[in-house]
């Protein structure tokens, strides 16, 4: 799907049918399309295919007639059982007339109401372009905190492994999060450096200043959120295994309650109980019976409960 837009008056807007503006962006590019880059605009086929590959890391490289810049940014995320955040990546091509803007799926890069009205040249845009990105994955992670919080509130009386499940999703997409802001933290820096190369102006300059530390604050966030959930999945596992003991301590009481009641029914049996209370009228008989066997099931239990009572002091 191929797009072209123009700066007017500091914002970006859609070009009329027909006409190409200075912006161009190609999105789920064809084969045609993809021949037409390499063989008419000079993009290297390599250089290319990086610019559709989620996994390539971000960097810059100078050719004779373009810069070529490959950056990341994250998917569009929809709400569903998998709570998955994935990156992809972008390709950006610098030319003295134009930027070819190359992404693997077609996504909003041009916002109205969120792109700032600074950058309005050909690099300009490209700080555009990484200033949305930066501002892309601090919304993602304002939504995975959410989420992150509303699986803590669960945690407690959730005896399922969803909360478990999720959380290990979460985790692993804050993992590619924290590789792919500390990829475009590196860009950032790189083209502060060679920024009279690539030809930023003054205010340009202010710009990618304020891009590298909104960056910088995202990678940190990044970095303290999949912190917050390492720390979540080893509390929930200490949760489970708390109760775990709990059950198993309850199931040994009553384990230990019954072993003498049936050792005493065991004993006694229907013939030598009758045998053994002989004489006695048989109510009488079989309650006092029953009466016996709740005592020493009580004493018993009184027993076991004071001596965990008295391991656990000793333990603490």
């Amino acid at each position: 799907m191929f797009r072209c837009y123009d700066l007017i008056d500091g914002r970006v807007q859609s070009c009329p049918e027909g006409q190409l503006g200075i912006i161009q962006v190609y999105s789920t590019p064809t084969e045609e399309e993809k021949q037409y880059l390499t063989e008419q605009c000079g993009i290297d086929e390599h250089t290319l295919s990086s610019a559709l590959d989620e996994d390539e890391i971000s960097r810059v490289e100078y050719e004779s007639s373009h810069i070529a810049v490959i950056m990341k940014r994250p998917r569009n995320f929809q709400m569903d059982q998998t709570m998955s955040f994935k990156v992809s990546s972008i390709g950006v091509f610098l030319f003295k007339d134009r930027i070819i803007v190359l992404q693997s799926e077609t996504m909003p890069l041009f916002e109205h109401g969120r792109m700032p009205l600074r950058g309005n040249t050909i690099q300009g845009v490209l700080l555009r372009l990484l200033h949305h990105a930066t501002h892309h994955f601090l919304q993602h992670l304002r939504i995975i905190r959410n989420i992150s919080d509303e699986i803590e509130h669960k945690l407690e009386y959730d005896v399922t492994n969803k909360s478990l499940v999720n959380m290990f999703s979460l985790s692993k997409s804050l993992t590619y999060y924290e590789s792919a802001t500390s990829a475009n933290q590196v860009l950032l820096l790189k083209l502060k450096n060679d920024a009279a190369k690539i030809g930023f102006n003054e205010d340009e300059l202010d710009f990618l200043e304020d891009i590298t530390v909104e960056n910088k604050q995202c990678d940190n966030l990044t970095g303290i959120y999949g912190e917050i959930l390492r720390d979540m999945t080893r509390a929930r596992e200490s949760v489970v295994s708390n109760k775990t003991a709990v059950i198993m301590k309850y199931l040994a009481i009553i384990n230990v309650v019954f072993m003498p009641l049936t050792v005493i029914t065991g004993l006694g049996g229907m013939s030598e109980f009758t045998m053994m209370t002989e004489g006695i009228w048989w109510p009488h008989a079989y309650s006092a019976l029953v009466l016996v066997l709740i005592i020493v099931g009580y004493i018993t239990y009184r027993l076991v409960n004071q001596i965990g009572m008295s391991a656990g002091g000793r333990r603490q």
